[in-house]
C-alpha cells in the first residue's frame, strides 16, 4: 500500500509538472514576444532619432561656419569711412568711451542713413527707435527659414511662429552665459512655458513627443548664436579699445548688435557684457587678423 501511495504521489507530481510546463512556456513566449515588440518599436525610434540628430548637426555645422564668418567679417571701404566719421562725432562728446554716449553717436545722421539704407522698407529717426523695432520682420523671417530647415518643412505656420518666439526668448535668457547643463531647472521651466505648452495647445501631445529630440538640440544651437557674436564683438573691443571696437561692431553687424542690445535694460549693462569674456570664450587673438 505504501508503495502504491508513493507511486501515486510521483505520478501526481509529474502530472503537475507537465501541466505547469506549457504554462511556463506560454509565459516565456509572451515575455519574448514583448521583448521583440519593444525592440521593433524602440530600435527604429532610436535609429531615426540618431539619424535626425546627425542631419540637424550637419545642417547647423554649415550654418555656424557661415555665421562665424559673417560675425567676424572685416569692414569694407565704405564702412571704414563711416567708422572714421563716427569716431569724429564721438570725439565731440564729453565721454566718448561710455556705452550711453556711443548710442548717441549711433543716433547721428551718418549711422541712421546707413541702417535705413540696409532696412530699405523702414526709416528710423534715432537709435532708440531702431532698438525698439527688434527683432525686425526681416530678421524673424531669416530665423523662421533656419528653423524650418532644422524642424522640417512639414511644420505648420503657427508652429513656426511658436518656435520663432522661443528663439528670441532663448537668446535673451542665455545672453549672460546660462546653459542647458548648468541651469537645467530654469531651462526646463522656460522650455515648458514657452515651447512645450504652446505646441501642445496647437498640435496636441503628438506634435510635442515627435519633437522632443529637436527641442533640446535646437535650444543648444540657439545658445551658441550668442557665443558666436559675443566672441566677435569682444574680440573687436579688446583689439581696438572700447570706443572703436564698439563702433566697428555696430557697423559690421548692425541688426544683430541692436538685437542683443535690446535684451539689456540699459547701455551700461550692455557695455559691461561686451567688455567681459563669455563663459565659453576662445582667445580673441585667433580672429584679430580677420577683422582688420
Amino acid at each position: 500500500m505504501r508503495t502504491l501511495s508513493k507511486d501515486a504521489t510521483i505520478v501526481k507530481n509529474r502530472m503537475g509538472y507537465l501541466m505547469k510546463k506549457p504554462t511556463c512556456l506560454i509565459l516565456t513566449g509572451i515575455g519574448v514576444l514583448l521583448v521583440v515588440v519593444v525592440l521593433i518599436i524602440t530600435v527604429p525610434w532610436f535609429m531615426n532619432a540618431f539619424e535626425e540628430v546627425k542631419q540637424m548637426s550637419e545642417i547647423e555645422g554649415i550654418y555656424k561656419s557661415a555665421l562665424r564668418q559673417f560675425a567676424n567679417k572685416p569692414l569694407i571701404n565704405d564702412q571704414k569711412l563711416l567708422l572714421n566719421r563716427l569716431i569724429e562725432i564721438a570725439g565731440e562728446t564729453s565721454d566718448s568711451e561710455s556705452g550711453e554716449n556711443l548710442e548717441m553717436v549711433l543716433s547721428s545722421s551718418p549711422y541712421l542713413s546707413y541702417i535705413n539704407t540696409l532696412a530699405a522698407d523702414q526709416t528710423y529717426q534715432d537709435y532708440t527707435t531702431y532698438l525698439a523695432a527688434m527683432p525686425t520682420a526681416k530678421h524673424r523671417e531669416a530665423v523662421k527659414s533656419r528653423l524650418m530647415n532644422l524642424i522640417g518643412a512639414e511644420a505648420e505656420p503657427e508652429q513656426l511662429e511658436i518656435w520663432t518666439d522661443y528663439y528670441y526668448i532663448m537668446r535673451d535668457w542665455s545672453r549672460t552665459g546660462k546653459s542647458i547643463v548648468t541651469d537645467r531647472k530654469e531651462f526646463d521651466e522656460l522650455l515648458q512655458t514657452h515651447l512645450v505648452n504652446p505646441l501642445m495647445e496647437n498640435t496636441g501631445l503628438g506634435g510635442v513627443t515627435s519633437n522632443i529630440v529637436k527641442m533640446g538640440l535646437i535650444s543648444s544651437f540657439i545658445i551658441e548664436d550668442n557665443e558666436v557674436f559675443h566672441y566677435a564683438w569682444y574680440s573687436r573691443v579688446q583689439s581696438y579699445g572700447f570706443q572703436e571696437g564698439y563702433l566697428r561692431c555696430a557697423i559690421a553687424t548692425p541688426v544683430e548688435f541692436a538685437l542683443m542690445r535690446s535684451f539689456f535694460a540699459d547701455a551700461a549693462a550692455f557695455e559691461k557684457w561686451l567688455s567681459e569674456p563669455f563663459h565659453k570664450e576662445e582667445e580673441p587673438a585667433e580672429v584679430e587678423e580677420q577683422q582688420q
